[in-house]
């Protein structure tokens, strides 16, 4: 296990600094951005930040897996630093202010979900699945350093450049500095390693959809997998947004909002970190990776059912219980688990099947989140939120089913290749 985490450390470390930089951006994003339109802002961001991470999915599918994977880390980090300077431009300009902000907000969307899907791919060439099941974990456990860390700073700076009298926004100058320095430092890391070194083949972007869909599709495990995320992230998003109106109702103040949303990710960070470091590889090895996959299902309707008590009896920490409920299992077993899953998938086509398996059903959530917000808020109807949420949770459970039972069936298929790894 010390050799393994030798190995993985650089990575680790990689991941962290990658949700470090994500989680900086989007807290002084969205506060600022809330400050500016109210409570619009979620109506506007969460539809537009689902349709922007899958159109730049489907950009980054065509190339992702035909260049090696170290470059096309530094190329993706090289570009969002480039995005974010310019972003930051518009900031510093009081008539566009608002426009940049928001492209900040949007950039740390595809930081959280984007880059760390590259380092996760590359992760997969570096362990077999065999190693996998043993070191994920431990890695994963790196990434929620970094999210407290993205957490904590944006928090605890206002206070020093407040009595500095420096702009707030100017923390948001670490976000492109960072993204340099690991374009420069990871490739570094990785000289030695066994690489993807990706198919050179040209494939236009339809070409690319097939290609990853054509491996979930071929698998019927792997399928039932996709639907089952499609409908729980579905749920758990609706969730999200009725948590973050019932706290903004309820409070009536930003700041003490963002105190209240901070404390509550601090929190489920504080319980998923332990987990990692004391019980999902236990819980792996006893449910296996399809096991594993089928707590999020359970733990959404669950999450719905709490949320929607909460919200009927006008009880704020009811719905704050619910969220963490929803999260915790998120950030722990599943995305473990999902890593795992993706680790049997070819070399080539490793990358654009996590996009359609991670990224699409997360980014279908904050669309169809958004316009359950917005219905919410047009009928008021508070509690409707939870009320979608708790049947489409509900209709996960089946589909996770399916894929457990089709788990073995999956090992043999010709779509996986690297079935042979798993016994590694």
């Amino acid at each position: 296990m010390a050799d393994l985490r030798r190995r993985a450390r650089p990575l680790a470390l990689a991941l962290a600094a990658v949700f470090a930089i994500g989680f900086i951006s989007e807290i002084v994003a969205a506060a600022r951005f809330v400050h500016l339109l109210g409570a619009r802002a979620l109506i506007i961001i969460y539809p537009l930040g689902g349709v922007a991470l899958l159109a730049v999915a489907l950009v980054e599918m065509t190339w992702i897996d035909r260049i090696r994977r170290d470059r096309a880390f530094v190329l993706v980090c090289l570009a969002y630093a480039a995005t974010f300077t310019v972003a930051l431009c518009l900031v510093a300009v009081p008539s566009t202010t608002v426009v940049g902000t928001g492209l900040v907000w949007l950039l740390a969307d595809q930081l959280n979900f984007l880059l760390p899907l590259i380092v996760w791919a590359i992760i997969g060439d570096v362990f077999n699945a065999g190693e996998g099941r043993r070191i994920y974990p431990w890695i994963t456990s790196w990434r929620y350093g970094g999210q407290m860390v993205g957490l904590v700073v944006p928090t605890v700076a206002p206070l020093l450049m407040v009595a500095l009298g420096t702009p707030l926004p100017w923390i948001l100058i670490a976000c492109p500095v960072g993204l340099v320095a690991l374009a420069v430092l990871v490739p570094r890391s990785l000289r030695g390693r066994s690489i993807g070194q990706g198919s050179a083949r040209t494939e236009s972007t339809l070409e690319s959809i097939r290609t990853a869909w054509g491996v979930v599709s071929g698998v019927k495990a792997f399928t039932a997998m996709f639907v089952t995320s499609l409908l729980a992230f579905v749920a758990g998003m609706a969730l999200e947004g009725s948590f973050l109106t019932q706290a903004d109702a309820a409070l009536h103040s930003e700041a003490q909002l963002e105190v209240l949303y901070g404390l509550t990710l601090t929190v489920v960070f504080a319980i998923c970190w332990i987990l990692q470091r004391f019980a999902i590889t236990a819980l792996m090895e006893k449910l296996d990776i399809p096991g594993s996959l089928a707590v999020l299902p359970v733990a959404v309707v669950v999450a719905a059912v709490v949320v929607a008590a909460g919200v009927g009896l006008g009880t704020l920490g009811l719905v704050i219980l619910g969220v963490v409920l929803w999260r915790v299992p998120w950030w722990s077993i599943d995305d473990v688990a999902r890593r795992s899953a993706l680790a049997l998938i070819p070399d080539e086509r490793r990358t654009r099947v996590s996009f359609v398996v991670d990224l699409v059903p997360f980014a279908v959530g904050l669309v169809v989140a958004g316009g359950t917000i917005a219905a919410t808020a047009a009928l008021h109807v508070p509690i409707l939120a939870s009320l979608v949420a708790l049947p489409v949770g509900a209709a996960s459970i089946p589909t996770s089913r399916v894929m457990v039972a089709r788990w073995q069936d999956a090992l043999l298929s010709p779509q996986l290749k690297r079935r042979k790894r798993l016994a590694e």
